[in-house]
């Protein structure tokens, strides 16, 4: 099978360029596999939309998210710098250890991350933060062993 069979015939020289570039980048694009889909997922779903296809409430609610993630990054990194320093681990550690809490509190990692921050100098962290933290505290000493 040659690369016209192929569907990835491109033509060459003047033939070429009497095509727009829009037209070509459409027709390449219409070419191109779509991307695997979860089960249940809709099927034009895309992990990164693009901008032109969201509306202007789409695009505020992503900008908010967006927001919230960029102002989270230095609570989560002084948790992260808590946590190496308590429990004597690398920042990959000391990650997965803020990743297992949140999920065993059923708690974002944000939230997680904020009550650690503020338990160094004020209330203690919510009860199901205290014995997520405390249950990985001893799993990680048992290891040590």
């Amino acid at each position: 099978m040659d690369a016209e069979e192929a569907g990835v015939y491109e033509p060459r020289g003047p033939e070429r360029r009497s095509r727009p570039a829009t037209a070509r980048y459409a027709e390449a694009k219409s070419r191109e596999p779509a991307p695997p889909t979860c089960p249940g997922a809709a099927a034009d779903h895309r992990a990164h939309p693009d901008p032109s296809d969201l509306g202007v409430e789409e695009l505020r609610d992503e900008l908010a998210g967006l927001r919230k993630a960029l102002a989270s990054h230095p609570v989560i990194d002084m948790a992260r710098g808590i946590v190496m320093a308590t429990m004597s681990c690398t920042p990959d550690d000391a990650w997965q250890i803020l990743v297992r809490v949140s999920q065993h509190s059923n708690t974002k990692l944000r939230e997680v991350a904020r009550h650690i921050v503020e338990g160094t100098h004020g209330p203690p962290p919510p009860p199901q933060v205290c014995e997520a933290l405390r249950q990985v505290y001893v799993t990680r000493a048992r290891r040590a062993r």
